[in-house]
């Protein structure tokens, strides 16, 4: 039902033209620096670029209705430690809007991760538009950037559960 659902959706976006390639520019690209966006987060607090430099992070832009983000989310989940013992970090942003579908909000989508959602490496938010567009201006709803401890982006994918080798390896090596 939820890939029927997804596919309904994507559908709907690509009629009404939020997918269109007129609102598509150029994502940030591999080995360029990732924008220095000050996150708006759950819980009223925000997350500087400050707070970020220096640590490498896992930036994954997210739609809450998507069923391939709320799995990605229970993989990251079992890998948080993992990552954590790594020092990496995980920034989930919420998608502005949700991409214009419904979703459950992001308080749901985090609760429903469980306790290890509450880990001090996740941080969990919400883009704004300008974010939005200018992080996913194709309108994926499920994409990450691998940022290195310099904010240099050094890959970019998306779907944690299926990309989850590539999300280890850099951060191995980011430990290395």
């Amino acid at each position: 039902m939820k890939v029927l659902r997804s596919i309904a959706v994507i559908a709907t976006l690509l009629l009404v033209g939020t997918l269109s390639p007129a609102r598509a520019a150029e994502p940030p690209a591999v080995g360029h620096p990732v924008p220095a966006f000050t996150y708006h987060l759950l819980g009223g607090s925000r997350l500087s670029p400050g707070t970020l430099r220096g640590h490498p992070y896992v930036l994954w832009m997210v739609a809450t209705w998507c069923s391939s983000c709320e799995t990605g989310s229970n993989v990251v989940a079992s890998h948080i430690a993992f990552l954590r013992a790594h020092g990496v970090r995980v920034v989930e942003m919420q998608l502005a809007n949700d991409l214009g579908q419904p979703g459950p909000g992001l308080a749901s989508f985090q609760k429903a991760v469980g306790a290890s959602a509450k880990s001090p490496n996740w941080y969990w938010g919400e883009l704004t538009e300008a974010q939005t567009a200018a992080l996913d201006p194709k309108g994926d709803m499920d994409v990450y950037y691998l940022v290195d401890a310099h904010g240099k982006i050094v890959a970019t994918s998306g779907n944690p559960a299926v990309t989850w080798d590539a999300i280890e390896r850099f951060a191995t090596a980011q430990h290395a």
